[in-house]
């Protein structure tokens, strides 16, 4: 025969035993759940599977290569399920090779040299994206980070083929590089002798580094290759800086009005 209180306190029992025990099972399930994501985040952002170069035909490209992170980006290019994929990590975006102008030749020391803009992972506009010079010279080649605002969509490359978005001149002992990126202007100056694995940073128009780097392009801008690469470059924005800089491209005379108007608009304007 059971007794009453006896009977009551083991069911109080068993209800409180089972209570802990449910606790202790979501919290064994919370620090697995939790276990589990910094794992899968380790993974995502330290995991890496080789490296991957853009597949441009031109060995320029091919000298650059970033490690490949299968789990890193989750982002989706197209239509969600219909079409499209996850957009790789790393992927590039590259312009044509251009040729230095003959002035930068020279200070570089060499009778020929040319160079391309590489954006890397441009679609995903986070840390991970760079902007990248490639310069070839006596047979080496020389890769260079180039700094850009971080607080909007900037982008090098929006088409292919497309010539590279970035002019060169010298600069007292350094080469002035022109950058017309989307939303992103202004030059960067190289130091010379030539190093791979350097950053440059942007000079934005309107600064007084740049007005008075700009202002020395008025004694280059005769020079045959400096002449071609600016006029002939079908970029507006280019065209507009040396006309500013230097005189008309067509070797007529423009009201200055104009000129002022038009260099505001591409270099100045957001």
């Amino acid at each position: 025969m059971k007794l009453p209180v006896f009977d009551s306190y083991r069911r109080g029992w068993c209800r409180w035993r089972r209570k802990v025990q449910s606790v202790k099972s979501r919290k064994r399930a919370s620090v697995w759940v939790g276990v589990l994501v910094f794992a899968v985040f380790l993974c995502s952002h330290y995991f890496y599977w080789g490296y991957i170069s853009p597949g441009c035909p031109d060995h320029l490209c091919h000298s650059v290569s970033r490690k490949h992170f299968p789990f890193r980006h989750w982002h989706w290019e197209g239509i969600p399920v219909v079409e499209g994929g996850f957009v790789p990590d790393p992927h590039y975006l590259w312009s044509e090779n251009a040729s230095f102008p003959q002035s930068v030749s020279e200070m570089l020391s060499v009778h020929a040299s040319r160079y391309i803009i590489v954006d890397v992972n441009p679609a995903f506009r986070d840390h991970s994206s760079e902007i990248l010079l490639v310069i070839e010279a006596s047979g080496k080649v020389f890769e260079y980070s180039l700094m850009f605002p971080r607080n909007g969509d900037v982008q090098a490359i929006l088409a292919y083929p497309s010539p590279p978005p970035a002019m060169a001149f010298p600069y007292k002992r350094n080469v002035a590089v022109l950058a017309g990126f989307f939303r992103a202007r202004g030059i960067y100056l190289l130091p010379l002798p030539l190093r791979s694995g350097v950053t440059l940073q942007l000079i934005p128009p309107g600064s007084p580094d740049f007005t008075t780097i700009a202002t020395s392009f008025r004694s280059l801008g005769q020079e045959p290759s400096m002449r071609n690469q600016f006029c002939e470059s079908r970029r507006k924005d280019f065209i507009v800086f040396y006309e500013k800089y230097y005189g008309p491209c067509d070797g007529q005379s423009h009201v200055a009005s104009e000129v002022e108007k038009d260099f505001s608009k591409f270099w100045l304007e957001r």
